[in-house]
Formats: C-alpha cells, sequence, structure tokens
C-alpha cells in the first residue's frame, strides 16, 4: 500500500526504474488537482524522455477552464447511462447499518469525487497521446483561459488516498470480471473500507453485462479522441516529434502501447465511479442541466 495525504508536493509510490524526475510527476498531480501521480502518469514516466518532451506542450491545455469542462461533461454522459442501466439497492442507509461508520462514508465520498474529476481529465489527456500518435500536430482549437480556484478543487488535492494491495479483498474478484491484469486505483482506493466495497461489488459486478453500459464507455472514449482537436495549444507527440526529442523506436513503441491500454479501461473506471456516486444518492450533473 502507498498512501498520499494533504502535503504541497505528494508522495509517490516508485515501482521500478522511474525516468522522469519527481518534480515533474508532482508538476502533473497539480495540475490535474490531485494529491498523487496516477498510475497511468508513472507508467510513461518511466519510458525515458516521453514525459519531458510531451508534458511541457499539453500542460497548459490541461489547466484551462474548457480542459476540464470537457472532462465533466463525459461524466454527465456516463451518468446518463448509469440511470439508464443500474438502479442500486444499495444505500447510504444500508452501508451505516452494516458497520459503516459515519466518517469512513464521507472518506469514500470524498475519494469518489477526486476520481470522478481526475479520470475523465486523464482520458482526455490519453486520447490526446493516441490521436497523436497518428498525426504531426493535436488541438490548437481550444480556448486558453485557465481554470478558476475552487473550493472543490481545492478539497481534491487535501484528500488523503491510499491504495490497497492488489490482493485485498474483493480486488482479485474485481481484476477477475473485468478482465485485467490489476486492480484499477479506483477500485484500491476505496478498498481501505471494505465495509463499503464489499456491499458494493455485490451490484457493480453486473454492469458489465449491460450492452448500453459497454456502448457508452466505448462512446466515452471515442469522444475524448474527437474532443483532442481542443486542447489550447498544438501536440506534436507522433513518432517523428519524439524521435526528434532523443526516443529510440522501443521507447515510442512502449509508450504508445501504454496509452493504447489504458484509454478502454479508464473510460469504463469512469462509468464505474459514476455508479459507485449513484448507489450513495450522488446523481448531480456537472455540466448538463436536466429538463
Amino acid at each position: 500500500m502507498y498512501a498520499c495525504g494533504p502535503t504541497p508536493r505528494p508522495r509517490v509510490a516508485i515501482l521500478g526504474r522511474m525516468a522522469a524526475p519527481a518534480s515533474l510527476l508532482d508538476e502533473i498531480a497539480r495540475t490535474f488537482r490531485s494529491p498523487f501521480a496516477p498510475g497511468i502518469v508513472r507508467e510513461l514516466a518511466a519510458v525515458d524522455g516521453f514525459l519531458e518532451h510531451v508534458w511541457p506542450q499539453v500542460a497548459e491545455s490541461v489547466d484551462t477552464a474548457g480542459y476540464l469542462g470537457s472532462a465533466l461533461y463525459m461524466v454527465d454522459m456516463a451518468l446518463d447511462a448509469v440511470e439508464a442501466v443500474y438502479e442500486p439497492v444499495l444505500t447510504r442507509e444500508s452501508l451505516l447499518e452494516g458497520g459503516l461508520a459515519e466518517p469512513d462514508l464521507a472518506g469514500v465520498e470524498a475519494t469518489l469525487d477526486l476520481f470522478h474529476w481526475l479520470q475523465p481529465q486523464l482520458l482526455l489527456l490519453l486520447a490526446a497521446l493516441a490521436e497523436a500518435q497518428e498525426r504531426p500536430r493535436v488541438g490548437g482549437q481550444g480556448r486558453a483561459e485557465p481554470r478558476a480556484p475552487s473550493p472543490r478543487s481545492e478539497a481534491h488535492l487535501a484528500t488523503p488516498i491510499a491504495l490497497a494491495a492488489p490482493r485485498t479483498p474483493p480486488l482479485p474478484e474485481v481484476i477477475a470480471a473485468l478482465g485485467l491484469s490489476e486492480p484499477p486505483e479506483l477500485y484500491r482506493a476505496v478498498a481501505r473500507w471494505p465495509r463499503y466495497l464489499v456491499p458494493a461489488w455485490d451490484e457493480l459486478q453486473h454492469l458489465v453485462a449491460y450492452p448500453d453500459f459497454r456502448r457508452r464507455g466505448r462512446a466515452l472514449y471515442y469522444y475524448a479522441r474527437s474532443g483532442s482537436r481542443f486542447l489550447a495549444r498544438p501536440l506534436a507527440a507522433d513518432a517523428g516529434a519524439l524521435r526528434a526529442a532523443g526516443l529510440d523506436d522501443a521507447a515510442i513503441a512502449r509508450a504508445n502501447t501504454i496509452v493504447d491500454a489504458a484509454l478502454p479501461a479508464l473510460a469504463t473506471m469512469m462509468m464505474h465511479c459514476c455508479a459507485m456516486r449513484a448507489g450513495l444518492g450522488i446523481r448531480q450533473r456537472e455540466v448538463v442541466t436536466q429538463a
């Protein structure tokens, strides 16, 4: 397990060789308003020179109001699909009756709110990187208006995150049901509260059986890729640009593999996060107002 608390420079678990400096990982985390550097960022950091070339090109775009707005529009898309197929039996009351303490329930809610904002931002970034594999330039059509500070984003930065060990129950079941090689960080983050996750997983494990749920996950992936043109600043990260930055073909292939593998799983986790929040009665839209 590793933990990240409300510190200005979040602690990060370093797994294997880390090419990018810790200061760059901290900067990326802060720009996403996250108290920790997500796993996909750490994976890309292990590709020597990749983040050092890519991040300065996208940092300003990620820090814009338009980027956050696009990300939050996608979570509204995810919630629409979740509500179409999932009617939770789980409630806040049943969780408390099952022994989950009020402070722990508040911790679950804070953790889910962080991932609710973080995951779609990561999806947009990865989608832009995927588009950049095939084009000499991506983006440049968005507005450069910076994000305004908000109490919610400040709360996210102060949210302590601890990732449970991958074998913590029911994480092995999550891996098998979702067809992944390791449990997603969303599930590892809430696994620290087994009195929440065990009953929640009893319901969530069935979501993968719904075709509408799977279709919306794919739609999020394609929406994110099409939305990459709205980066405020253009991104050049095709093979030619990466070679010019000093990356060899093996490093370029590794970075592309990491991005391509993470995209569909991240879109699915956006759906699961919305479902978790719906099970706690949290169904407010972020951008789209219902009639």
